[in-house]
């Protein structure tokens, strides 16, 4: 009996020092499965916030929704497979998610992120899990799918880190779920954020991980676009010489000139990387294009897409692939920045903005759907 506890009281010490990793048994209290909001000036905590951004772009965005639809005539024929979307506050970049969240039919969507925490934590060559059950939304709890176990049980261990604090920290995908909500209902998600995957362990992982889902979407017999959607976060260029911690993200200068290159610049790699014809080639000039290959210093041209943008591309481009489609085609449905269009009159529903909007400060959206 005295060599039990004994044995007992040791391996309390263990758990108590860290040695030993902390798991729930059966029985014992759980701890909060909710994972909450973070950033709750700029995006929505209540239903009617969400409504009154909708209505407002609806009525701003209407003729560029018929247009869009008359230049790309696959928006009518067939439901949208995934998407670039943009992550900043509802009044800089609102229109981007109405662009995107209006097209969605599927009632899965795999969220993939930017991990804006991993450099400074020195986390590279993963990608990041969470743990919740929900997310909390403006309407209510968004529930994490169950499909989320079954992909990080049949990923590679060294690509996977679970990690509830981080995806707590981080913005850039919880602003999608009150808008998903509004459109989808009963939507699930799988959020997934995206660290440097330096070289061919970028199209490895994501070779790796399209295999994983599609295998089982075979298994529940899902289609892109019907019944999983790939939605991926990314801004385009964060640009100017002021309120950026002391960094200068002025190139062209920080005037009316410099403004009208950095556009052009955004719009470039739009037009030749991200729309048209999906293809590891055209991603490959993304990556040329934006990423330094430096994980210090990552940006060639600031996107804080740089990671998501070609590895959640990377992942619909070969899901297409194993299901037999055609390659993917992108079309730009709306470009703008912080500065042009103005940001969007909704401070009488308790929205701010997050930011300044200046030449000095601002900030390219973009919204790219494909089918």
């Amino acid at each position: 009996m005295k060599k039990y506890f004994s044995i007992c009281a040791f391996l309390a010490f263990l758990l108590i020092v860290g040695f030993l990793p902390v798991r729930s048994f059966q029985g014992a209290a759980p701890r909060s499965s909710l994972r909450v909001q973070k950033d709750t000036i700029g995006y929505a905590t209540r239903p009617g916030q969400v409504e009154a951004l909708v209505r407002l772009v609806d009525s701003l965005e209407a003729p560029r929704y018929a247009s869009n639809a008359e230049a790309f005539p696959l928006m009518k024929k067939s439901p949208m497979i995934g998407a670039i979307c943009p992550h900043d506050d509802y009044l800089y970049a609102g229109r981007g998610y109405v662009h995107v969240m209006r097209e969605i039919r599927a009632p899965r969507v795999i969220l993939f992120g930017v991990s804006h925490t991993a450099r400074r934590r020195g986390i590279h060559d993963k990608l990041i899990f969470d743990d919740f059950t929900a997310w909390k939304s403006a309407y209510g709890a968004c529930p994490v799918s169950p499909i989320r176990e079954e992909i990080i049980a049949a990923l590679p261990a060294g690509l996977v880190l679970v990690n509830d604090t981080i995806h707590s920290e981080e913005h850039s995908l919880e602003g999608f779920i009150p808008v998903l909500m509004h459109y989808v209902s009963g939507v699930e998600i799988v959020p997934i954020l995206v660290t440097r995957l330096g070289g061919d362990r970028l199209v490895n992982a994501a070779d790796t991980l399209a295999s994983v889902i599609s295998i089982i979407m075979g298994k529940h017999r899902w289609k892109l676009g019907k019944d999983v959607v790939i939605l991926v976060s990314a801004d385009c260029v964060h640009y100017g010489d002021e309120e950026w911690g002391g960094r200068n993200y002025a190139p062209f200068g920080a005037d009316e000139t410099g403004y009208a290159k950095g556009v052009a610049q955004d719009r470039d790699v739009v037009r030749s990387s991200l729309t048209g014809a999906l293809s590891r080639e055209k991603i490959g000039v993304f990556r040329e294009k934006v990423d330094s290959n430096d994980f210090q210093q990552p940006y060639k041209i600031t996107w804080c897409g740089v990671y998501s943008i070609p590895f959640g591309l990377s992942v619909l481009e070969r899901l297409s692939e194993l299901a037999g489609g055609k390659s993917p085609r992108g079309f730009m449905l709306i470009y703008g920045t912080s500065v042009d269009p103005p940001r969007l009159p909704l401070e009488h529903v308790g929205l701010a903005a997050t930011a300044i909007a200046t030449l000095h400060h601002w900030v390219g959206y973009t919204a790219i759907g494909y089918w």
